[in-house]
Order: structure tokens, then sequence, then C-alpha cells
């Protein structure tokens, strides 16, 4: 989303409810990392206690300068409206821009953001029906429910100066003088997730429910329909990552760790070190799903995390082509090469195929049906085949492991474009030839 058709962003931190962490990181800071995600690229920081805000903004050292902020100080406790079109008189946007007001003792989705600033009418971003799950951390709120809003200058000047900001918007939520963007409303389907994560509101939690609130955003990292071995892996990533989220350790880090490690696979294996290559290639599956899950959670996504996926694919596809060289050098499989290139070749056209009919239906092929998704269970994909060459070498028999899981593969691949032609067809019968 381009900056230049952002609403000004003014960030509202009445009293110290907005500095609550949450796996290790502060819903203010959480909030300022979620308006760079979304775009924004300067913040205007309203509170009554600004040298606290700046002082604990400042101490956070991930990527701090990447919003600009400017902070300014409220005389009363509470912000009022004239808070807002006083600071508006010295920001140099355009007449017509709208503010975007989000109160920073609430945790929020960085979608519901998204979804607030494309709004067409002044809006007001709210939770009517909260999961179950979530119910508990309402509780004790306070009776303010609005967490966010997107409004216009002329909105602002119609409302009463000096009320309070919050109550007014809360007001004009339950009047009907704000359009209403409803969390529980929204598409929480994810492609990238393969699964539905529902966007989650809900205010600065007391200490006694801050367990169940970071319970919850750990859940929300979760992907689903998982192979196998990630069924396995998955609490021991979410152990992980929840002690890993309170360090300073970045998934950059993890994911470069997680290279160096699959370099070294390559070379166990290309040497004859199989045992060696495998049990870190069993470890490598359990750190891969790690470093995005804790981007996920303290949202720190960058463009490294973006090019993992073929970080990771390079990686994997060395450590075949290792073993490849391994049984044929050492004359225990003089076809190596031939195997190996056949699985190549269906692997690649499988992954044309599921790329091409993941842009017809907009979600990932492994979540489309029950078949599909039983299928992804046990396709070949690197923990499957790390599974399968472990059993090889238990049962004495490398180089059959690894003609096995190499078949493995091209079954799998073999499925897969059976499906995706299918899925086109029948599409294409439905709907008429794509455009």
């Amino acid at each position: 989303m381009s900056e230049s058709v952002l609403a000004w962003l003014v960030i509202v931190v009445e009293g110290p409810d907005a500095l609550t962490e949450l796996c290790g990181v502060s819903l203010l800071e959480r909030m300022r990392r979620s308006a760079r995600q979304i775009g924004f690229g300067e913040a205007t920081v309203l509170s009554n206690c600004v040298e606290v805000v700046r002082k604990h903004l400042g101490r956070q050292s991930w990527r701090r300068t990447d919003l600009s902020l400017e902070y300014r100080q409220v005389q009363s406790a509470a912000v009022t409206v004239k808070d807002v079109l006083t600071c508006r008189s010295h920001i140099t946007y355009r007449p017509d821009t709208r503010v975007l007001i989000w109160f920073a003792n609430f945790c929020c989705d960085p979608r519901l953001l998204r979804d607030l600033v494309k709004a067409a009418r002044d809006t007001a971003l709210l939770d009517l029906d909260p999961p179950q799950m979530v119910a508990p951390l309402w509780q004790n709120a306070a009776a303010s429910r609005v967490c966010a809003a997107v409004v216009s200058p002329e909105w602002l000047s119609t409302s009463d100066s000096a009320a309070d900001l919050h109550a007014t918007l809360d007001l004009a939520a339950s009047n009907g003088r704000l359009a209403l963007l409803d969390a529980a409303q929204q598409d929480g389907y994810l492609s990238s997730m393969r699964r539905a994560v529902r966007p989650l509101v809900f205010p600065a939690p007391s200490p006694t429910l801050r367990p169940l609130a970071e319970r919850l955003l750990l859940d929300e990292t979760q992907k689903g329909v998982l192979d196998f071995p990630a069924l396995v892996h998955a609490p021991i990533e979410k152990w992980l990552v929840s002690h890993l989220c309170r360090t300073t350790v970045t998934p950059n880090q993890i994911t470069l760790l997680v290279a160096l490690l699959g370099l070294a696979v390559t070379f166990f294996y290309s040497s004859g070190y199989l045992w060696v290559g495998t049990l870190l290639a069993l470890a490598i599956g359990i750190l891969d799903g790690v470093d995005g899950k804790l981007a996920r959670l303290k949202i720190q996504t960058t463009k490294v995390g973006r090019i993992e996926h073929t970080l990771d694919l390079f990686i994997e596809m060395s450590w075949w082509a290792a073993l490849a060289y391994y049984f044929h050098s050492t004359g225990q499989l003089p076809y190596a090469y031939a195997v190996l290139t056949s699985f190549y070749l269906f692997y690649f056209l499988a992954r044309l195929a599921r790329g091409f009919i993941q842009r017809r239906i907009g979600r990932s092929l492994d979540d489309f049906a029950p078949f599909d998704r039983l299928v992804r269970y046990v396709a070949g994909r690197r923990n499957i085949y790390a599974w399968l060459f472990t059993l090889s070498l238990l049962m004495g028999a490398p180089a059959t492991g690894f003609v096995l899981l190499c078949s493995w593969g091209i079954v799998s691949a073999m499925i897969h474009i059976y499906r995706s032609v299918q899925i086109a067809i029948s599409r294409e019968q439905a709907t008429g030839p794509a455009s």
C-alpha cells in the first residue's frame, strides 16, 4: 500500500496499559511495528505521559527508525477531540487527509487496520462477537470497545471538541454516526497459512489474564494442514518460540543458522557422513518452523524472511544432489543421477502446476479439498524425506532409502499435477475460460 494514500496516523496513549508486554513485545511497540508493516512512514503520538512513551520506544532496537514519530503531550487525563484538531494544525498533510486514530491499549490484528484504512466512510473498528477464548479478556475491560477509527477532518470538526476522544468514538459507533468494521465479520482465511486465522482484537490484559493473551497470539502463528512430521514438530516449535520471543534473538538470525546447518548437511551427505547429516536434517525440520513463527508473533517480517523459501529450496535440492553424488561415486547406485534427474523434473513440474492452480483458486492446493489435505500428511516434502531416509539408515539400506525418497517425491508430484489439472478443468467448465 502506498504511503500517499494512507491516512494521518494518530497513536493515542492514555496511561500505562499500552506498555503491557505480550510475548516479549509491548502493545505500543506492536502498534509501531504494525503501522510500518501496513505502510506508514510517520505518525503522531498523543499522550498524557509523553516522556514515558518516548523512553519506552527509544529502548526498542528493532527497526525503530522505520517509523518517524512526533510526540505531543496532552494536559488532561484523556485525549480529547480538541487535542487531535490542535495537533492537526501543525501537520503538513493535505486538508482532506483522513485521520486514523489508533488506541495503544489494544492488541489488534494488522489486517484489520489495513481494512480500516481502505474504508470509504468514517468507520470505527471493534469486535461485536469476540471468540469464546477471547471473551475473558473483555470481561474486566472498560466500557469502551472501539480500538481504532478512521475519520475525515469534517467529522472531527463537527464533534464536541472538549469531549473525551474515545468516548466520542464509542458514542458515534453506537448511534450510527460512524460505520462499523466488525472483526467478527472479516474473512480470516490466509492462503499463506493454509487456514483461517480469525483477526483478534482485545484490550490490555490484566496480569492474571496475560498468559491467555500470549497463548492466543502463539496459536495464531501455527500454519494449518501439516505433514505428519510437522505435527510432531509443532509443539516443540511452539515451546521454543515461547521462550525465544523474550530474548533479543531475531527470526533472521534463526534463518541464517538454519541455512548454515543446511549447508552442513549437504557437506556431510556428499562426504558419506550419512548419520551426522541426517540427524542435522531432523533438527532442521524443527528449527525451520521457528523463524516464521517468531516473525509472525513479534511482527518482525523482513525481505530476508520473504526469500527464505527460495533459500530453503536451494539447500534442500543440494541435499539430494549430495546423496546422488555419494552413492554414485562409491558405486552403490550407478544410476543415482538418473533417479535424481527424474525427481527434479517431476518436482518442478508439480511446483509450476501448484503455483498455477493457487492463482486460480486463491488458496493452496493442499487446503482445497479433504483429499488434498489427506495427501498433504504423507506427500513428499523435506520432512517426509528426512524421516524416510532415517528409516533406511536404521535398516542398513541408505542407497535404497535414496531411491525410495525420490520415488516418493515423483509419485507425490504426479498426484499434485493430476489434481491441478483436474481442478483447473472443473473450474473452467463451471466458470468458462480464464480471460
